[in-house]
């Protein structure tokens, strides 16, 4: 049922080893519609007039771990006195969105619950209409379920509940192990189930190296034929799809697609999936998945080439 890609979660991982990861499932990620120029400049101020409407990644562009990166305060806020729109679009699904907005405002940041989308949200919207499943959800005991609109049991200090779960789902892995994965690929063997992933990202960088996130451990179940996994978040379609359309709800009208920007650190969930919902693209490189690294040999090797390259907002 493992994926042939061995990574010990038992180490830090680097840059590349998440490169290579992320190039593995190529296949089953969106194609880049175009590429583009790789343009390097020094902020988001020096091309602000290239665009009406900012989507912004959170980790690695907005903070990294719980820490605000220096200049975002003074970054967003000229942003929202030019009258831009703008929108934090983020994989994070372990907890209410509400919670992520109460956080951003108490660094200051001119964001409210209408700026702010995570994968979370998008996942809520497909568990709406999924009510008669009993699931197995890997979390954190704040989830919130309820708030979520899963019937269901948190899984991971206990996993006798697994038992009585019909499907499962991935919201994030701050409480999750190899022990704990093993036990569910053991339960799951031969067993025919659906797999929600309401955060894609594989990696997540954190204060000190990178965190293993939802993506990473539904690999393990993508050589199973008994298995549905279905994704909820960046790079895929859908929740760019939602981000566009609120921002044409702010806007009180269209706006046009190269006017909106996706700005990320990284090239396999923020850049492809800006470039397959054929909106413009920033990739950031000082503070996320590119720090210290040679983000251009990346591109290169990816053939994922954004529109503009900076180090920081």
């Amino acid at each position: 049922m493992s994926s042939d890609f061995k990574i010990s979660t038992n180490r830090n991982i680097s840059t590349k080893e998440i490169i290579n990861l992320y190039e593995t499932q190529r296949p089953f990620l969106p194609k880049p519609l175009r590429e583009g120029k790789a343009n390097k400049v020094n902020s988001i101020i020096d091309i602000v007039d290239e665009f009406d409407a900012f989507i912004l990644d959170s980790y690695g562009v907005l903070n990294v771990g719980g820490k605000i990166i220096n200049g975002v305060f003074e970054v967003l806020s000229e942003l929202r006195k030019k009258n831009k729109i703008l929108i934090v679009l983020t994989n994070g699904a372990s907890y209410p969105t509400f919670k992520k907005v109460n956080l951003f405002q108490s660094w200051g940041l001119p964001l409210n619950e209408t700026h702010v989308i995570s994968s979370r949200d998008l996942l809520k919207s497909y568990l709406s209409k999924h009510q008669e499943k009993t699931w197995g959800v890997i979390g954190s005991p704040n989830s919130d379920l309820s708030e979520l609109g899963a019937n269901g049991f948190i899984l991971g200090q206990k996993m006798d509940f697994a038992n009585d779960c019909q499907g499962f789902i991935y919201l994030g892995s701050e409480c999750w192990n190899n022990h704990n994965q093993n036990i569910l690929e053991n339960y799951l063997k031969n067993k025919n189930t659906t797999i929600l992933v309401g955060n894609p990202d594989m990696i997540a960088p954190q204060n000190t190296g990178f965190s293993f996130e939802p993506g990473f451990w539904s690999l393990r179940f993508k050589k199973s034929k008994n298995i549905k996994i279905e994704y909820f978040g960046k790079p895929h379609l859908d929740i760019y799809k939602m981000a566009i359309n609120q921002i044409y709800n702010i806007a009180n009208k269209r706006i046009h697609l190269k006017r909106i920007v996706m700005i990320g650190d990284s090239l396999h969930t923020d850049i492809l999936g800006g470039l397959s919902a054929q909106i413009s693209t920033v990739l950031v490189t000082e503070h996320g998945l590119f720090k210290n690294y040679d983000y251009m040999n990346a591109i290169k090797k990816t053939k994922i080439s954004p529109d503009w390259i900076v180090p920081s907002l």
